[in-house]
């Protein structure tokens, strides 16, 4: 972990390539099902794991110095509006697939946008990320996924370079979002992820081979 901790993500070739290494490693179902359990026994990592309108999204690892967080994704089947993030990450899929469309840095989107009859956004680059592909983006980029339901992935997501994130709504309108510590109480509540739930995705994952016995 040592080496993620000092990454350097303003080079995101380089990143892509180390964190690739890293979750192949720790992406084999024995690893992974080690990481979950201890997740299961880890209140701060129960704490910081979440259930979204999308799927459940589960802290492997923080640290806070380095703000480096490892996750697990399972995603339900559903589209989300383009966004981009406040951080720099890579991703691996484990199980499932996604349609991948990528749009271009915020600076061009918000171009795009920002004028009084939006059009529709049109993506640069569509591509299908089955299980196997790895990716990184960084911060700046606009991107949105289309899933299917029970696709599984990790993430490895380096520092917070960004106060806030782009988000689109379904009118073509900007949103920019911060994080958790700027949201309410009753908005974080509503996405807190009990431990109940927490076995119920290790048990979706043991039967989709993504974690053994």
């Amino acid at each position: 972990m040592t080496r993620l901790q000092r990454l350097d993500w303003s080079r995101i070739e380089v990143a892509e390539h180390v964190a690739g290494q890293v979750t192949h490693m720790i992406g084999s179902p024995g690893a992974l099902r080690e990481l979950i359990d201890n997740a299961l026994d880890d209140t701060q990592l129960l704490g910081l794991s979440e259930q979204q309108w999308w799927g459940d999204r589960i802290v492997l690892f923080d640290d806070p110095d380095s703000m480096l967080r490892i996750r697990l994704h399972r995603f339900d089947q559903g589209t989300h509006f383009p966004h981009s993030h406040r951080w720099p990450f890579h991703t691996r899929i484990l199980k499932g697939r996604y349609l991948h469309r990528l749009y271009g840095p915020e600076s061009y989107v918000k171009a795009q946008l920002d004028v009084e009859h939006p059009k529709p956004l049109v993506p640069s680059t569509i591509r299908t990320e089955g299980e196997g592909s790895s990716y990184a983006i960084d911060q700046h980029m606009v991107h949105s996924v289309t899933s299917a339901t029970n696709t599984f992935s990790l993430v490895i997501q380096g520092p917070r370079l960004k106060a806030e994130s782009l988000r689109t709504a379904q009118n073509g309108a900007i949103i920019w979002k911060g994080g958790r510590a700027t949201e309410n109480k009753v908005a974080v509540e509503q996405v807190e992820m009990p431990k109940d739930r927490l076995l119920e995705v290790r048990e979706l994952a043991l039967r989709s081979g993504v974690i053994d016995r």
